[in-house]
């Protein structure tokens, strides 16, 4: 995305003509909190001093620890907790597995993604502050909760996303909110009403999907021959979870993982057409947002759910092509467009890239907008920082909004972006929309730097070089230009080649300066080439 190159300047004289050192900019800053455009705090959830469950924690997890916030738990805003995301598999499929196919089959663990037993047995039991709460001390008057009703919520939350407990159909007709351990009887419906034995039935039906679903091993079984590369043995054992479990049993992974074996995980038996079949069903599969939206973590945006994962597969072969599945750019907008709709955040920023580079599409930065804006107040990093990028300058029919673009620079310094703390380095830097304050700037400038981020490293040997805010060391400013070169920032080759034909902090090499100034060139330095021309005369 275009940013305006900012360059700190001293001269380097090289036969008359001046080697700039910039120390430059591309990023954008934080300041006061941002309007309309940023995240409202009051439309926030904040959780603390209570830990996430982990990724391939059960379903309810999420649900139990908020159930232990008092005002989630009166407000029942707790039993439509987020869904926990996993990380995806994606294992190096040509390597040899780590385990003889043949072998006999792995031992499965009670705690292993699948495996649940019907009264939540590897569940948590205690129901009063415990490790999720902190202490006492930490927790003050949270300590002294209601036990009866953190109890009954706790309970709740186990019943809503029991395994084999929810949606039984195509469609999804149940809620989803019926214990596998109910009873038949339990419907809430009058034993003389004629709908009894319908309502009955269905509580029956649920009760023995949830027992099929909570004892079976066949999807565990698939995933431990996966994890050991038996690809071949593990998809019998997926295919026979697809056939056994319901969607929302288990069925979408199982769906899932049968394309992605079929795609490439039987070497030269693979078949893509196949796998994009498998992917489909698993893409497709029932989605309820009320209660299986999934959490998102802006520092881990790739975790995902098996009806995301498939969607994004899917996408991804037809933006490119796979073998024998031909690239269709609009599917793969409609399937990014799927992820999007079933919580992949990530989606949504994909599509903001599409429309913005216009990828295989008309370039459309107000359709790019949009998407971005999407994926931004769902706390995407790389969504927000795409956002203010477009509205620090505005572009074609987004008007320039430099409050906003802070704002969202901030919300993303906030989730790590190395990118938008070098953004609000550079605006407290240069005082732009903002209070210039420089040593400010150095903190958000030094932090990017640590995160990664190239030009916030040439930012920092820049200091060092010109011996402001810092003492001037040019053997400490020659290694951060180092640093920005080796990340490919074009600044950093041209202020590391202007150190090495002076000889400054380190060893003087003209051939290795003239080699980086070209390198710098190709990148569309502007004074690259007379840098060059000057050295070639000496």
């Amino acid at each position: 995305m275009t940013r305006t190159r900012r360059s700190r300047a001293w001269a380097m004289l090289l036969g008359g003509v001046a080697l700039t050192v910039a120390g430059q900019s591309q990023a954008q800053t934080s300041s006061p909190p941002a309007k309309a455009e940023a995240p409202a705090e009051q439309d926030q959830v904040t959780i603390t001093s209570q830990r996430m469950p982990a990724a391939e924690a059960p379903r309810s997890s999420t649900c139990e620890v908020l159930s232990r916030d008092p005002f989630l738990r009166a407000s029942g805003l707790a039993a439509r907790a987020y869904l926990p995301t996993r990380p995806t598999r994606n294992p190096d499929y040509s390597a040899p597995p780590s385990v003889a196919p043949g072998s006999p089959l792995p031992e499965l663990s009670k705690t292993r993604f699948g495996v649940r037993d019907v009264e939540g047995a590897d569940m948590p039991t205690s129901s009063g502050p415990s490790a999720l709460d902190g202490t006492a001390a930490e927790m003050g008057s949270a300590a002294s909760l209601d036990q009866n009703s953190l109890a009954a919520a706790i309970g709740a939350c186990r019943s809503a996303y029991m395994r084999g407990g929810g949606d039984t159909s195509a469609s999804g007709g149940s809620t989803g909110f019926i214990p596998a351990n109910s009873g038949a009887l339990e419907t809430g419906v009058p034993m003389s009403d004629p709908e009894w034995r319908v309502a009955a039935g269905n509580a029956r039906y649920l009760e023995s999907r949830s027992f099929i679903a909570s004892r079976d091993t066949t999807l565990p079984m698939g995933f431990a021959l996966f994890d050991q590369g038996r690809y071949g043995e593990a998809l019998d054992w997926f295919r026979k979870a697809a056939n056994k479990l319901q969607m929302r049993e288990g069925g979408d992974e199982a769906a899932l993982f049968v394309g992605k074996i079929y795609l490439q995980g039987l070497r030269e038996q693979s078949d893509p057409a196949e796998g994009v079949k498998w992917l489909k069903k698993a893409a497709t599969a029932p989605f309820d947002p009320t209660k299986e939206t999934p959490m998102f973590d802006p520092r881990q945006p790739d975790r995902n759910t098996a009806v995301g994962e498939a969607a994004v597969i899917l996408a991804n072969i037809y933006s490119n092509g796979f073998g024998p599945v031909a690239k269709d750019p609009a599917q793969a907008r409609e399937w990014y467009e799927r992820a999007s709709k079933v919580g992949h955040v990530p989606g949504a920023k994909r599509l903001g890239d599409i429309y913005y580079e216009g990828i295989d599409t008309p370039r459309d930065v107000a359709k790019a907008v949009s998407w971005y804006r999407q994926a931004a107040k769902l706390n995407h990093p790389g969504a927000q920082v795409a956002l203010a990028d477009i509205l620090w300058n505005g572009e074609e029919g987004v008007p320039q909004d430099r409050t906003a673009a802070l704002g969202w620079y901030q919300a993303a310094a906030r989730n790590g972006s190395a990118a938008a703390l070098y953004a609000l380095g550079r605006a407290y830097d240069l005082g732009e929309a903002v209070k210039a304050d420089p040593e400010l700037a150095m903190g958000f400038y030094k932090t990017a730097a640590l995160g990664g981020n190239a030009a916030a490293k040439v930012a920092m040997g820049t200091y060092f070089y010109e011996g402001k805010q810092v003492p001037k060391d040019d053997a400490m400013a020659r290694k951060w230009f180092e640093a920005g070169a080796a990340a490919n920032d074009a600044d950093g080759m041209f202020n590391l080649a202007a150190m090495m034909a002076r000889g400054e902090g380190g060893d003087k090499d003209v051939a290795k300066a003239i080699a980086l100034l070209r390198r710098a060139a190709l990148q569309g330095h502007e004074a690259a080439p007379r840098a060059i021309a000057a050295l070639q005369r000496r």
